[in-house]
């Protein structure tokens, strides 16, 4: 298993003594923080049952095959209420969040769907504003005929 990027890994300690592999990940999976003796792990499962180990030792392995990493004895526990009731905060609010996650998505949604659709809207031109007598009156200035020139006048 040389570099396998499993830089903790969780070996459950049976009844019989023996250590079974329960788990191998890296330090992320934990948040960047290594269980230590005395800290529970709650293991989520099928059906939201949720199986319980408290750590029992944690050391640290270097190997000469560059297989360094954290070694992590966990022993089964009995569920309690006390554990229980946490999980169950967990879970709802883990909920909650997701929800709210959710509805902030919905909104954006539609705040994008409108600017999309502002800006795909063809707008009408803006009426032109009502001209000033001064400029009706240039204005017939300028598009009142010429009289028709008679032969004779001068051409240039």
């Amino acid at each position: 298993m040389s570099n396998r990027g499993f830089g903790v890994r969780l070996f459950e300690m049976q009844p019989d003594g023996t250590l079974e592999p329960f788990l191998g990940v890296d330090e992320d999976y934990f948040a960047g923080a290594v269980p230590n003796v005395g800290d529970t792990f709650a293991k989520w499962g099928l059906n939201d049952v949720y199986t319980f180990f408290s750590v029992q030792r944690r050391l640290f392995i270097d190997s000469p095959n560059a297989d360094n990493g954290w070694c992590v004895i966990v022993r089964s526990i009995e569920s309690a209420p006390q554990l229980e009731t946490v999980v169950n905060a967990w879970a709802e609010d883990t909920k909650f969040w997701a929800d709210v996650d959710e509805h902030e998505r919905v909104e954006k949604g539609e705040r994008l769907a409108e600017s999309l659709r502002k800006l795909t809207t063809k707008k009408k031109p803006a009426p032109n504003p009502p001209a000033t007598p001064k400029a009706k009156k240039t204005l017939k200035k300028m598009l009142k005929p010429r009289p028709a020139k008679k032969p004779g006048d001068n051409q240039t």
